[in-house]
């Protein structure tokens, strides 16, 4: 077998495959046998067809071509070798030119080149940027998580889990379901738009306009709450900014609020740690810095992207191209699941239908991606750039104390040694870092 392989632009390589003809009729017969043994010929048993039947029947054109298959199934990989090919989608066989002598062309796409200008590389420098979290980031955080675990008894009572809820009185914290009516004045005519019926409030949660809820404290239910309260002067309807309104407010329903208590057993339910409530506010703290971090990185990334496009020459394939999108695709219809969506929801909701879609919002993210993996591995080549065995194991462990489980931490170091799928994966994303570290300043 001879090979010979040529350029034909950035993504495509054509491929030469030359063989005697003694191997194409090899391959011949493997075809037919394979024809005769699947396919049904009126008066004869699958896999006892003569072979002129099966050539007169199936087509010499139709044998030539499953043959030229077989042919290529069997070599594939010793083609790839010798021409050092490293395709992205299967084969096309654009021409058989001849059988005897077997003489295939093929044409092959791979991964383009990323051509960059190294000079103008050089000057690529991108201000990092900085975040911080602060304890009131984590008291905020700590407040919401309270919120959720938070139940409410109706005032008056004691609760099943002893909780005493006896006062009857209108605190800050207490949740409310009220009627309200604004007008223009006290015995002045009725504002529509102020208008709420059984409304559940929250009071100190600041959903309605600053003073309203304020004006509710102390009060009990069944009481009727007249007060004059002005409108922000930017509040966010014009009809609104700087009004005075008079409101008529009846409670009807007064609940009080269970907080969880934040005991040690408690905490580590909910992060897997043992510690008490400054402990978990560090650690909501360090969670909510480590999140901006990554959110400033991805735009400091994009920023480079961007900057190293300008002086990149790129000519993406297209069945590289279309790979990717299907694979982001999947991954958003997994995340639209995961979030109680169908596809179909989704793109009815969006007024696309999904090759639109695709088109509009898929494929450029796949561009995006395909690019920025070509060119950092383009760099990472440039500057010999690799992650180093220290910094692999660092990367390791925290991946492996990242989980509370003892058992899942004994598993994942039994699998993350070298040669492993997820190892090497880790090694190649530390290196990537590195590339980018080179111009973040």
């Amino acid at each position: 077998m001879q090979i010979t392989s040529q350029k034909k632009n950035a993504h495509t390589i054509e491929v030469v495959v030359k063989d005697s003809a003694k191997a194409f009729e090899k391959a011949r017969d493997e075809a037919i046998a394979e024809i005769a043994e699947n396919v049904s010929f009126k008066g004869f048993r699958k896999g006892n067809v003569p072979k002129e039947v099966v050539v007169r029947e199936y087509g010499e054109v139709r044998v030539t071509e499953r043959a030229v298959n077989s042919y290529l199934d069997r070599q594939y990989h010793k083609i790839l070798e010798k021409t050092g090919a490293v395709p992205v989608a299967p084969g096309n066989v654009k021409n058989i030119k001849s059988v005897e002598p077997l003489e295939i062309v093929l044409e092959l796409e791979v991964l383009p080149e990323a051509k960059i200008d190294e000079k103008k590389m050089a000057k690529i420098s991108i201000e990092k940027t900085v975040v911080d979290a602060t304890e009131s980031d984590a008291e905020k955080a700590f407040s919401e998580i309270e919120k959720r675990f938070t139940h409410y008894h109706d005032a008056g009572t004691h609760g099943d889990d002893g909780f005493d809820a006896s006062k009857m009185v209108i605190e800050k914290g207490d949740r409310v379901t009220l009627d309200t009516q604004g007008f223009e004045k006290r015995g002045g005519a009725e504002i529509p738009e102020t208008k709420v019926k059984a409304f559940p409030l929250v009071i100190g949660s600041g959903q309605f306009i600053p003073g309203f809820e304020d004006n509710l404290v102390g009060h009990k239910v069944g009481e009727v709450v007249e007060f004059e309260i002005t409108f922000p002067k930017d509040y966010h309807a014009d009809a609104f900014k700087g009004r005075k309104v008079f409101f008529v407010t009846t409670v009807f329903k007064l609940e009080k609020p269970h907080k969880p208590e934040w005991t040690e057993e408690f905490i580590e339910r909910l992060r897997g740690v043992k510690t008490d409530v400054a402990g978990l506010k560090d650690i909501l703290r360090k969670e909510i810095l480590a999140e901006r971090e990554r959110e400033a990185r991805m735009k400091d990334e994009a920023k480079l992207l961007e900057a190293l496009l300008a002086i990149t020459e790129l000519d993406l394939g297209p069945g590289l191209v279309e790979r990717e999108t299907e694979t982001i695709w999947r991954e958003q219809k997994g995340n639209m699941e995961a979030q109680g969506f169908t596809a179909k929801d989704y793109l009815s909701h969006v007024g696309k239908d999904e090759e639109t879609y695709k088109k509009e919002v898929v494929v450029p993210e796949a561009r995006r991606r395909l690019s920025a993996e070509l060119i950092l591995k383009k760099i990472r080549e440039i500057k010999g750039v690799e992650a180093t065995d220290e910094e692999i194991a660092i990367e390791v462990n925290s991946i492996i104390s990242s989980y509370s489980s003892e058992q899942v931490r004994e598993r994942l170091k039994a699998k993350l040694v070298p040669g492993d799928t997820y190892y090497e994966d880790v090694k190649n994303r530390l290196a990537y870092r590195k590339v980018v570290d080179i111009f973040l300043k």
